[in-house]
C-alpha cells in the first residue's frame, strides 16, 4: 500500500507541476499577444475609403506615412500595403511610381511575384503604347 501511496502522491505532484505550467504558459501569451505584421490603422482607413470614396487622399497619406515609419525602423512591411498604395498610384495616373511599389512587394513577398510580375507587364506595355497614342491625339490624329 506503501507503495501505490508514493507513486499517487507523485503523480498529484506532477499533475500540479503540469497545471501550474499550463497557467504560467497561457498567462504569459496573452501578455505578449502581439501582431504579426504592424499594420498602421490600414483596415480602418480602407474601410473608410469604401464608405467614403473621397478620403482615397487621406488613405495613401497614411500608408505612405506608415512604410516610411515602418522602413525607418527598419521593421518588415505587412503584406499587401506596397501593393495597395502602388494601387492608390495608380488611380491617380501615376504609373511609374505605380511599378515602383509593385516590385518592393514582389521583392519583399515571393508568394506575390505572379501578380506583381503580371501587373508590372502590363503597366509597362502600355506605357509603351500611349506616347504614340497620344501623339496621335495631340497632333489631331484619329484613331481607329
Amino acid at each position: 500500500m506503501k507503495y501505490f501511496d508514493k507513486h499517487v502522491q507523485g503523480l498529484r505532484s506532477a499533475a500540479r507541476y503540469a497545471a501550474a505550467g499550463a497557467a504560467l504558459a497561457l498567462m504569459t501569451g496573452c501578455a505578449t499577444n502581439q501582431n504579426l505584421y504592424e499594420w498602421g490603422g490600414y483596415d480602418a482607413a480602407l474601410y473608410s475609403t469604401y464608405k467614403s470614396p473621397e478620403t482615397v487622399v487621406e488613405l495613401q497619406t497614411k500608408l505612405e506615412t506608415h512604410i516610411a515609419a515602418m522602413t525607418q525602423a527598419k521593421q518588415k512591411v505587412a503584406p499587401g500595403l506596397y501593393a495597395e498604395l502602388g494601387s492608390l498610384y495608380l488611380q491617380a495616373g501615376k504609373t511609374d511610381e505605380a511599378i515602383a511599389q509593385y516590385n518592393k512587394e514582389r521583392e519583399l513577398w515571393p508568394e506575390s511575384r505572379t501578380l506583381m510580375d503580371s501587373m508590372i507587364k502590363t503597366l509597362e506595355s502600355r506605357s509603351k503604347a500611349t506616347p504614340a497614342t497620344s501623339d496621335k491625339k495631340a497632333n489631331g490624329e484619329v484613331t481607329s
